[in-house]
C-alpha cells in the first residue's frame, strides 16, 4: 500500500485508533478523525499533534481511504453514504498491515499483557538510541510517550490485536507472542483456535519468534521447521507476571542486538489502567487495573495479596463483554475468590447487544457460599461508595477495581472521595482535574445572580462554560456520579437566582465552539446552542433568509429559547426547527426531528430532560437583505415602545389563554407597585425590574402580590413563566 496523504478514522477514541492517528500525523497524513465521543486528556492530545476532530461523520475533505475500529459495524446505516462515494474501507487491523507491510515489524501478540509488553519495548529501544516506529494500544502514564510514534527508520514495534481476526494479515519480522489463553469467545471457539491462529503467524513471521513457554505454545514451536525461535522465562506464579514482561523485552533486545544491560526497568513509566495506584494512606490503597480475563485476574490479584499481605482485598469487579461472561462465568468466579470482599457491577457490553446469559449474575452461583451471599451488584455509586468508605475496625484495606469498561470513572471518583476525606463537593472537583480540557471554565463559589439579566441573587457552588460536547458529557456524568444539581443557563435572562444561591452546578454554553452558525444550501442553518438568537437573526438577514426576524428582541441563547419554546411578535422558535441535537439523560447523544418533538407554550419536554447541543433551522423562503433589514428594525420600535429599558428577566407569567398576563397586571392596579428595589414596570406590566438595590426576596414577594392581586381581582389564577434556579414555584406560590 502506497502511504495515503487524506485519511478518515472512525472510532478515531478508542485505544486502538489513537496510535494510528498520532503515527499518521507524524508521518505528515492529513488525519480527520470521528468519534460518537472523545474523552479527555486523549482529546486535547489528538488536536495537538494536528488530528482534525470532526463533530459530524462528514469529511471536510474527501479522504483517499476510511478506517474504522472493530467497534464500528461495517454495515451501520450512518455510513452508506460514505461507502457509495468509492471511497476504500478498511478495518484497522487490515490497514496497519498494508501501511507497514514493506516495515520490519516487531509484533507483540498473545492473550494477555500486550499493551504493557509493547510500551515498555518501545521505551527501552527509545532509551537505548534504537530508531524505531511504534503502535501501543494503550497511554503511556503522564503522556511519557505518545501511544503512537513516526520514525523513517523500517522498524515498527506494534501491538497486534487479535480479537477481530485481522492479525491473519500480518507478516512480522520478529514475533513475540507471550502467551496463549482463550478470550475473545465471538471470534475462537477455544485456545486450540487461537493456536492455529498462532501457529500461522509464526510460519508466516521472516525473522526470530520469541515465546513465553507454555505447554500449548510448546507444542507450536516443536512443529516449527528452520524458524529461529527463542523463549523467555515467564515464571511459575502468576503474580510475577511483571518480571515475565520484562523478561520478553530483554530477549527482544538479544534477538535486535540491542545491549539493555544499562536500563533500569524499575524506571519504566508504566501504562495508564495496568496496576496504577489512585489513592493511597497508612491504611487504605485504591487502585484500577484493565484486567478482564479470569487469567489477568489471578495475577493482579496475587500480586496485591502479596504486596499487602496484611490489608483486607476488596474487590470491585466489572465484566467486559457479554461474550465472555457467558463463555468464562466459572473461571472468573474461581480466581475472584482470592478477594475477601467482592462487589460487583453491571456486565460492560461494549458493542455488543444484552445478553441476559452473560450478564453480571451469571457468575455469581460460582463464587463460594462466603462470597455469593455478600456479593453486591452495584448500579449506582452513592451505594457502593457508602459500601466501601468505612474501614474494617482496626484493619488495613487496599480496594483493586477490576475491568476494562467503565468502572475506571468509578475507580476515579472513589479516590476522589476518599482524598476529600468524604466532602462531596471537594471530591467532585478532584474528580474533574485533568479530565476537561484546557479550553473549559470550572470556577467554584461564582457570584452567579450578576450573570443574570435581573441581576439578584447568590453564588453557585460550581460553575463551569465546557469547550465542546466532551467536556460538557464529562461534567454532566460527574454530577450523576456525586449526585450534586445541575442547571443549564444562556444570557441568564428569564432566569432569578435566589438570595441564598444554588449548591450544585451552573453550565453556561459560551465560546467559539457553542456559538457557531452554519449557512446550508436548502435555505437552513444549523446553529450551535450558545448562539445568542439576536446573532442568528443578524446572520439570517446577511444570508438573505427571512422568518428569523422576531428573534432580534429576544435577550437569550438558542439552547435557552430551544427550552422554553420562546417567542415573540406571533413566532416561536419551534415554528423554524427541523432538528435538535440533544445530549440525553442517558448519556447518549441523539438527533430529533422538530415534529417528533413533544413541544407546547414556553415549553419543550427534550430540551428540559436533556441539553440541547445544536440545531437545523429552516427559514421561512429568501427575501432581500433590506426587506429584512425593514422587518427587524419595525419588531425593534415596537420592542422599545412596549418593553422596559431596566434590568429585568423578561415576561413573569404565562399568558392565560383569554387576556395577555400584562392587561390582567395592570387592569389590577399593580402597575408601579414595588417592594424594595424591584418594582412593575410601568412600560408593561408583566416585567418586574431591578430599579437598583433589589434582591431574589423582593422579586419572589412582589410576584406573590401580583399573582395574588390578580386572583382576587379576575379570578385568574397566574403562573410564573420566569425560572427559579434550583427550586420550584411551589413552595413559594401553593
Amino acid at each position: 500500500m502506497r502511504r495515503p496523504k487524506r485519511v478518515l478514522l472512525l472510532g478515531a477514541g478508542g485505544m486502538g485508533m489513537v496510535p494510528l492517528a498520532l503515527y499518521l500525523r507524524g508521518a505528515g497524513v492529513r488525519v480527520e478523525a470521528f468519534d460518537d465521543q472523545f474523552h479527555e486528556p486523549i482529546r486535547s492530545h489528538l488536536i495537538e499533534h494536528g488530528v482534525k476532530l470532526l463533530d459530524e461523520l462528514s469529511p471536510i475533505k474527501e479522504p483517499d481511504c476510511i478506517v474504522h475500529s472493530s467497534a464500528i459495524n461495517h454495515d451501520e446505516s450512518r455510513l452508506k453514504k460514505l461507502k457509495l462515494s468509492g471511497i476504500p474501507f478498511y478495518r484497522r487491523g487490515e490497514f496497519v498491515a498494508n501501511l507497514f507491510s514493506r516495515h520490519k515489524i516487531i509484533a507483540v501478540v498473545g492473550s494477555h499483557g500486550k499493551t504493557s509488553v509493547t510500551g515498555k519495548l518501545a521505551w527501552a529501544l527509545d532509551l537505548c538510541g534504537f530508531e524505531t516506529s511504534h503502535l501501543v494500544g494503550g497511554q503511556f502514564k503522564n503522556f511519557f510517550l505518545p501511544s503512537g510514534y513516526y520514525s523513517k527508520s523500517k522498524w515498527v514495534v506494534i501491538e497486534v490485536d487479535e480479537s477481530d481476526g485481522s492479525i491473519d494479515a500480518f507478516s512480522p519480522w520478529v514475533t513475540i507472542c507471550l502467551n496463549c489463553d482463550w478470550d475473545h469467545v465471538d471470534q475462537y471457539k477455544d485456545k486450540h483456535s487461537f493456536a492455529k491462529i498462532l501457529k500461522n503467524l509464526f510460519l508466516r513471521t521472516k525473522g526470530s519468534i520469541i515465546h513465553g513457554d507454555g505447554k500449548i505454545l510448546s507444542t507450536i514451536i516443536r512443529d516449527l521447521k528452520n524458524k529461529s525461535v527463542y523463549g523467555f522465562d515467564r515464571g511459575k506464579d502468576p503474580s510475577s507476571f511483571l518480571i515475565s514482561n520484562t523478561n520478553a523485552v530483554l530477549q527482544a533486545g538479544k534477538v535486535l542486538g540491542v545491549d539493555f544491560s544499562e536500563v533500569d526497568f524499575e524506571r519504566f513509566p508504566g501504562m495508564e489502567r495496568r496496576q496504577s495506584i489512585l489513592f493511597e494512606s497508612s491504611d487504605r490503597v485504591v487502585l484500577e487495573d484493565y484486567a478482564h480475563h479470569p487469567t489477568e485476574i489471578s495475577s493482579v490479584l496475587r500480586l496485591r495479596r502479596e504486596m499487602l499481605p496484611d490489608h483486607i482485598l476488596r474487590v470491585v469487579f466489572q465484566p467486559h463483554r457479554y461474550s465472555r461472561t457467558k463463555a468464562l462465568a466459572s473461571s472468573f468466579a474461581e480466581e475472584l475468590s482470592v478477594a475477601d470482599e467482592l462487589h460487583l457491577l453491571p456486565t460492560y457490553g461494549a458493542f455488543e447487544k444484552f445478553d441476559p446469559s452473560g450478564a453480571v449474575e451469571s457468575l455469581t452461583g460460582f463464587l463460594p457460599p462466603r462470597l455469593r451471599d455478600s456479593a453486591k451488584i452495584f448500579k449506582e455509586f452513592y451505594n457502593l461508595r457508602s459500601t466501601l468508605s468505612p474501614k474494617p475496625t482496626g484493619l488495613s484495606d487496599q480496594v483493586v477495581f477490576v475491568g476494562a469498561g467503565d468502572l475506571n470513572k468509578w475507580a476515579h471518583a472513589f479516590s476522589s472521595w476518599e482524598r476529600a476525606k468524604g466532602y462531596k463537593q471537594d471530591a467532585f472537583g478532584l474528580f474533574l482535574e485533568g479530565r476537561l480540557s484546557h479550553q473549559s471554565k470550572l470556577i467554584r463559589d461564582l457570584p452567579i445572580g450578576t450573570m443574570t439579566t435581573i441581576g439578584v441573587g447568590g453564588s453557585t457552588k460550581w460553575y463551569a462554560e465546557p469547550a465542546n460536547i466532551e467536556d460538557l458529557t464529562t461534567l454532566v456524568e460527574a454530577c450523576d456520579i456525586f449526585e450534586l444539581q445541575r442547571a443549564m443557563i444562556g444570557r441568564g435572562s428569564n432566569l432569578i437566582v435566589p438570595d441564598q444561591g444554588f449548591g450544585g452546578l451552573v453550565i453556561r454554553l459560551r465560546g467559539e465552539f457553542w456559538r457557531t452558525i452554519d449557512a446550508r444550501c436548502d435555505d437552513s442553518i444549523i446553529v450551535g446552542a450558545g448562539a445568542k438568537l439576536k446573532e442568528i437573526c443578524k446572520f439570517a438577514c446577511l444570508k438573505n433568509l427571512s422568518g428569523f426576524e422576531f428573534l432580534e428582541g429576544i435577550p437569550g441563547t438558542l439552547g435557552g429559547a430551544l427550552r422554553m419554546n420562546a417567542g415573540a411578535m406571533g413566532w416561536e422558535i419551534f415554528d423554524f426547527v427541523e432538528w435538535v441535537k440533544f445530549l440525553m439523560p442517558n448519556g447518549e447523544i441523539k438527533q430529533i426531528d422538530g415534529d417528533e418533538l413533544e413541544v407546547g407554550y414556553r415549553y419543550c419536554r427534550e430540551a428540559y430532560e436533556g441539553i440541547a447541543l445544536r440545531a437545523k433551522l429552516r427559514a421561512e423562503g429568501r427575501a432581500q437583505h433590506l426587506e429584512i433589514r425593514k422587518v427587524i428594525e419595525k419588531m425593534s420600535r415596537k420592542r422599545r415602545k412596549s418593553q422596559p429599558k431596566q434590568a429585568s428577566s423578561g415576561c413573569i407569567f404565562r399568558n392565560p389563554k383569554d387576556k395577555p398576563a400584562g392587561w390582567l397586571i395592570d387592569q389590577a392596579g399593580l402597575k408601579g407597585e414595588q417592594i424594595g428595589g424591584a418594582a412593575v414596570s410601568e412600560v408593561h406590566g408583566n416585567f418586574i425590574v431591578n430599579q437598583g438595590g433589589a434582591t431574589a426576596e423582593h422579586v419572589v414577594e412582589l410576584i406573590q402580590r401580583v399573582k395574588q392581586q390578580v386572583k382576587d381581582t379576575h379570578g385568574i389564577v397566574l403562573e410564573p413563566e420566569v425560572n427559579l434556579l434550583g427550586q420550584t414555584w411551589k413552595q413559594y406560590l401553593s
